[in-house]
């Protein structure tokens, strides 16, 4: 079996376990991941409740259960990520490095890892710019500005987070200028700077309240729990924007400085394969002055500004998955518009037999994990198993 075959089978092997798995999660009508689609403007406008209010009004409109929009509508994105993945793969040669990169702990493997992102609005900012990726050399020049900005403005008030990944989006249309050799002009930033100025006043000022959680309860009560409102994601749109701040959610200064040391190493481990590509590459665009930057400092730099999200959430193990993920998407955007170029790399450690490599695969990709949130120790997913063959073994 090929690579490709291999990957398209466990690209398919993903799919199908999130289907399930998500499945679950709304049959439930209290997980976390259902309620926040929910989120809706029944009660006034409020962060987060953009498609909540979609699907309400499609469920008075056609009488069309709330809960199967929603899986519907999720399980449609999760498709689209598919696709394109599927889609990205012809444009990395088959290396050792690529295979690692394609199989980092942090990128589609994740979820059947750590079930509990599944299902969650993440999915929407991944499916949206692996989307564009492949849409946006056909959008016309002027229209593709107005593109990037509504799809910023959509993913904001759908979860306040994406406020912070609008850089990657937004440096997918300065790319796209540079391949055309079009400059970036004066419109384009203010363009950029006040829609991100009114998201920002606009998050601020609608962040919720108590009397917003009822109504939305209200309004969705024969599509949710009894608990509505109680210990769901409903429940935390009415709390105040200084409870979202990690230091003191969680739960002392050792336990985040423990998180922060996990965290890190995560990010190193999940990252490492993509930076060494990155770092043995040049920029081959239009514009001198690009052309003098590693592409490694343009993405360690989108990173550096997705930071403010670590601050006011808990979910570290989320956004390192998200940030990975618009990385890759945006590296193949590079590799198809022919923006970048590889060097030679000459590493021993990828001089190393077949066996041994897929050896490293299995404990690099599928023997460990970093938890989405709160982590004070790596997730060993494959433990027991391999104990327990490790022991048969032995006797």
């Amino acid at each position: 079996m090929t690579f490709r075959k291999f990957s398209i089978f466990l690209i398919s092997f993903v799919f199908i376990f999130i289907f399930v798995r998500f499945y679950s999660f709304v049959e439930d009508y209290s997980s976390w991941q259902y309620a926040d689609w929910l989120i809706n403007y029944q009660g006034g406008f409020v962060r987060r409740g953009l498609f909540g209010e979609i699907f309400f009004n499609i469920y008075k409109l056609f009488s069309i259960r709330l809960d199967l929009i929603v899986f519907l509508f999720v399980i449609f994105l999760y498709v689209v990520f598919s696709y394109y993945l599927i889609k990205s793969l012809k444009y990395l040669e088959i290396s050792k490095l690529n295979i690692l990169i394609i199989l980092s702990p942090g990128f589609f493997l994740y979820p059947i890892m750590n079930s509990e992102v599944i299902g969650r609005k993440d999915i929407l900012l991944i499916a949206t710019i692996s989307y564009l990726i492949f849409l946006f050399d056909k959008i016309k020049i002027n229209f593709q500005l107005p593109v990037i900005l509504i799809s910023i403005v959509t993913l904001s008030l759908t979860h306040t987070g994406f406020l912070f990944y609008a850089p990657y989006l937004i440096c997918l249309y300065f790319l796209s200028k540079a391949s055309k050799n079009i400059k970036f002009t004066n419109l384009d930033i203010v363009s950029i700077i006040f829609t991100m100025i009114f998201l920002y006043i606009l998050i601020y000022n609608f962040t919720g309240s108590q009397a917003h959680v009822l109504e939305i309860c209200k309004s969705i009560k024969n599509f949710i729990s009894n608990e509505c409102g109680k210990a769901d994601m409903i429940a935390w749109i009415a709390k105040d924007t200084s409870e979202y701040i990690s230091t003191k959610t969680l739960s002392g200064y050792s336990f985040f400085l423990k998180n922060l040391l996990i965290y890190s190493i995560s990010f190193l481990l999940v990252y490492i394969f993509i930076f060494i590509r990155l770092f043995y590459s040049i920029f081959k665009t239009s514009e001198s002055y690009i052309n003098k930057f590693n592409p490694l400092f343009l993405f360690l730099a989108l990173f550096v500004l997705t930071l403010p999200i670590y601050l006011i959430g808990i979910d570290w193990g989320r956004y390192i998955y998200l940030s990975y993920s618009c990385t890759f998407f945006l590296l193949i955007f590079l590799i198809k518009n022919k923006l970048i170029e590889f060097k030679k790399i000459q590493l021993s450690l990828f001089d190393i037999s077949k066996t041994t490599f897929v050896i490293i695969i299995f404990f690099y990709s599928f023997f460990w994990t970093f938890p989405f949130y709160n982590a004070t120790s790596f997730k060993l997913v494959l433990k027991k198993p391999v104990i327990s063959l490790l022991k048969k073994i032995n006797n």
